[in-house]
């Protein structure tokens, strides 16, 4: 197993992990820890499976084989399935090369190891044994893959290169192979049980015309061995239609009697007379077991092989096939289940149901079979005949339309009893028919409710309805404001209105428990509703016990940024937020009741439902400085600038926010985004985006002739030891206002040059720095630079190591306005061999190094730029890379 090189940090803490790992390789909450590590978590990963090679074989079961499905696992995970299928749509579109485009459709389908929580199993009911005997009590250990790649998506109807779909028909069939193996080491596959069959619905693509009402092709969300199953079968029709003779070797290596995926292409195969003889055929039905023969769900290919095969089985094969199906299938296993009666009808069921299916697909029964069917039917009979030889086959997903015709209508009650009514038919669990359509009639009736409860006395039906009709009177679009909403929803505008007035108007009982259907209510009509007073007094009356129950059901295990979202105060503070007014000149729009009330109650507020309110305005906090500079200073800023255990979460929120803060702010906040961005109890992402302003602060302060407001020696160290995610974010903000033309100055080499400066002050000098993922951030920072290209590769040349470049995308160098076959930016011979050398520093020389799909095209537009490159020994290595 090669290592990875190592950058001199990173050499440290493998070295600290293979130290930390040594007597921890027999330890559960260890392996946990080891499947947490993240792709990028190079060193630590590289430590571990250098010590592993080593010691894998003194570690006891059943860690051993936890650690084997691991790694397996670890290398399987390093593709990205959605970036495989992006760059193969890429390469069809610019004419790759036919190996290459094998490699990208194989990667794209191919199962692959999944490896999870052990904890998986508890969501199921099943306890892990505290001294593990099993893998199964320490992962969850499945098998995966990427999402269908269909033949159209791959243009498989225009491929006429016979070779070139033998090859893949042969690739397509060594993953699914790999694949099966690898389930049955893990245990997915047994003797006595065979999940795969349950994974795949069927072994082909399903015509169109075959789809079930509401639903589409069956294994369309399904993943693992699904895709790579229907692909080959679909590349083996069409080699069939090219060179049958070159089909047939395809499936004659199709190990069917092993496994039964296989199993059920051959059977699909064979529904075609020139493939497959009738004598054959029959000789596989024949032998099928119970299981086989019977359940259509698992095994449908062999019902469908039965029906249309029929006519042209040898009639001493017809004979004991149709005693089998009047027989039916043995009931010993369905009496456990359903009783022997149920069982019995069942039984009958099933055999009349594959009768039929042989007739619809043209086949002739016997006279005693014919004369069975028809007594049968009238002992059972069915809402219609079987109509082709795929119905009942299991559909996928599917969405049908609720019909709702028997559902109680409240019309005619009278409206002294109508809530009670309403709340009779409202249910606290499930959503049933009669729930639903009491909601759907206060939905469709909220002046009318209004009405009711205006005028009912307190009971538990009026808060069970006040609840209902905060879920059901909503706009029918939630996005739209009042500029652009329906004529419809317009119209119930006044209604809101009125509602807002009644909520104001209520008890604190009644609010309390309905209180989930209230705040939703209000984060419904918010916009519509936008600057209206009525809104924030019904606000008003809803805050205090909000925040109540907010403080006293928190989950502290949860985010703050889910549980500021899903709580009461998370949907009121959300409406407040929408429903503010926007600002006009020389006005305060938050300085007059109620809406200076409803700050006065956020400050007033405590605990958990303050630190929720605080996270949401945060994503606002420029809004809220210009409306209430001494509001926000107290309640917003000073907090987020103590930010510290729980709340260190604040940040978060205030990540959110689309603009840089005033000047003023940025000088107080900048050290204390620095320490936060530089620190490690945020997560990456918020940390990025801390540096990405920091650095885009920098950026315009330069730009204007202004002293820094973040200095940058600060600046510089918060890049130094913050770590991968805050320097790629750092190098985010240079390349995207390098490349924004509607950035000031709008000189793209006045920009250059600002950015440049920038880059020279503040990025640390030490190359231990350097990583793979921050050399795959600075590969296109040159394309970035336009026709500075070449200036701004030598800055970054020094911190370049090999990545896994997998295309010339990763550079920025192929024209996307073009047919992507277009090299762009790199012309003249200065800025060639500034190409040729980040390739030289980005694309690596060991065995298992990836090499990018395009690189020939790379080095012949080298070459016409400066011929004399040709000769450069790092052109001649990459040329002969690119061979591979």
């Amino acid at each position: 197993m090669r290592t990875p090189r190592l950058s001199d940090n990173d050499a440290i803490i493998a070295q600290n992990t293979r130290v930390f790992a040594m007597e921890r390789l027999e330890d559960g909450e260890f392996l946990e820890w080891a499947l947490a590590l993240r792709y990028d978590q190079l060193a630590e990963r590289a430590a571990l499976k250098d010590l592993l090679e080593f010691r894998v074989a003194d570690v006891a079961e059943p860690y051993r084989q936890a650690w084997v499905y691991l790694l397996e696992y670890w290398d399987d995970s390093t593709t990205d399935g959605a970036y495989d299928r992006l760059l193969l749509k890429r390469e069809l579109k610019s004419g790759a090369s036919p190996s290459q485009m094998i490699k990208l459709i194989t990667e794209a389908v191919r199962p692959r190891i999944k490896v999870e929580s052990g904890q998986k199993y508890e969501a199921f009911g099943r306890k892990r044994a505290k001294h593990p005997k099993t893998v199964g009590d320490i992962f969850w250990v499945s098998i995966d893959g990427a999402e269908r790649l269909t033949p159209e998506e791959i243009g498989l109807a225009d491929i006429n290169d016979r070779d070139f779909l033998f090859e893949l028909a042969t690739a397509l069939n060594a993953v699914l192979l790999a694949g099966l193996n690898q389930a049955r080491r893990i245990g997915m596959i047994a003797s006595d049980a065979d999940s795969t069959v349950w994974l795949v619905h069927r072994v082909y693509f399903v015509p169109a015309g075959q789809f079930a009402e509401g639903g589409g092709e069956p294994d369309r969300y399904s993943k693992g061995f699904a895709p790579t199953t229907k692909l080959l079968y679909a590349v083996f029709e069409r080699l069939g239609e090219i060179d049958r003779p070159a089909a047939l070797r395809v499936m004659a290596v199709w190990d069917a009697d092993r496994w039964k995926l296989y199993k059920r292409l051959w059977a699909a195969a064979a529904r075609d007379e020139a493939v497959v003889s009738g004598t054959e055929v029959g000789r596989f039905l024949a032998s099928l077991d119970d299981t086989e023969f019977w359940w259509t769900d698992a095994f449908p290919e062999f019902a469908e092989l039965r029906a249309v095969r029929w006519s042209s089985l040898p009639d001493d094969v017809i004979a004991p096939i149709e005693r089998r199906l009047v027989n039916g299938e043995p009931i010993a296993r369905l009496k456990k289940r359903m009783g022997k009666d149920n069982a019995k009808r069942a039984v009958a069921r099933r055999s009349v149901t594959e009768l039929q299916r042989i007739k619809a697909g043209g086949g002739h029964l016997s006279i005693p079979t014919e004369a069975w069917l028809a007594k049968t039917l009238l002992q059972h009979p069915r809402e219609g005949d079987v109509a082709s030889v795929t119905e009942g086959f299991n559909p996928g997903v599917r969405t049908l339309i609720d019909d709702r015709s028997g559902d109680p209508t409240f019309g005619d009650v009278p409206s002294a009893k109508l809530a009670d009514e309403l709340a009779r038919h409202l249910s606290d669990e499930g959503w049933e028919s009669k729930s639903r359509a009491a909601s759907d009639f206060i939905g469709r009736n909220p002046d009318l409710i209004l009405d009711l409860l205006a005028e009912a006395p307190k009971s538990l039906a009026r808060e069970k309805v006040w609840q209902a009709f905060g879920y059901g009177f909503r706009p029918s679009d939630l996005n739209v404001t009042i500029d652009t909403a329906s004529p419809e929803d317009k119209e119930l505008i006044p209604v809101a209105l009125k509602a807002c007035i009644e909520i104001a108007r209520l008890d604190e009982a009644t609010i309390e428990n309905a209180l989930q259907g209230l705040t939703s209510w209000m984060s419904n009509w918010d916009r519509l509703l936008s600057g209206e007073d009525d809104l924030i007094r019904a606000w008003l009356a809803l805050w205090p016990t909000a925040a109540k129950k907010t403080n006293q059901s928190a989950e502290k295990n949860v985010p703050l940024r889910d549980r500021s979202y899903s709580s009461a105060v998370g949907n009121l503070v959300s409406a407040f937020m929408r429903a503010c007014p926007s600002f006009k000149k020389d006005t305060k729009p938050l300085a007059d009741p109620p809406w200076r009330d409803a700050l006065a109650g956020i400050e007033q507020t405590k605990g958990e439902a303050k630190l929720q309110a605080q996270y949401q305005l945060l994503s606002s906090f420029n809004y809220y400085w210009a409306a209430d500079e001494a509001w926000s200073r107290v309640n917003l800023l000073e907090p987020l600038i103590s930010a510290a255990g729980a709340s260190i979460e604040l940040w978060h929120g205030f990540v959110h926010s689309r603009f840089l803060p005033p000047k003023n702010v940025l000088e107080e906040l900048g050290p204390h985004m620095i320490a936060a961005a530089a620190g490690n109890e945020l997560l990456d992402e918020a940390r990025g985006s801390l540096s990405q302003r920091v650095v885009f602060s920098t950026i315009i302060d330069t730009r204007d002739g202004q002293k820094l407001t973040i200095p940058s020696h600060l600046t510089q160290q918060m890049l130094r030891i913050g770590g991968d995610p805050v320097r790629t974010r750092a190098l985010d903000a240079m390349k995207n206002y390098l490349k924004n033309d509607e950035a000031e100055p709008k000189d793209a080499g006045e920009r250059f040059g600002l950015v440049k400066k920038l880059f020279q002050e503040i990025w640390p000098k030490e190359l231990t720095l350097s990583s793979p993922i921050l050399s795959d951030a600075f590969a296109d920072f040159p394309a970035a630079a336009g026709e500075n290209y070449a200036e701004a590769a030598e800055l970054i040349l020094p911190y370049l190591t090999p990545f896994q470049c997998w295309s010339l995308w990763d550079y920025g160098i192929l024209d996307r306005s073009a047919d992507e076959r277009t090299i762009t930016g790199i012309e003249s011979a200065k800025d060639a061999g500034a190409l040729l050398s980040i390739l030289d520093k980005t694309v690596s020389a060991e065995d298992a190094a990836i090499i990018p799909n395009g690189l020939d095209k790379a080095l012949k537009h080298i070459a016409s730029k400066s011929p004399r490159l040709e000769s450069d020994i790092r052109f001649q290595r990459l040329l002969t890379l690119s061979r591979r």
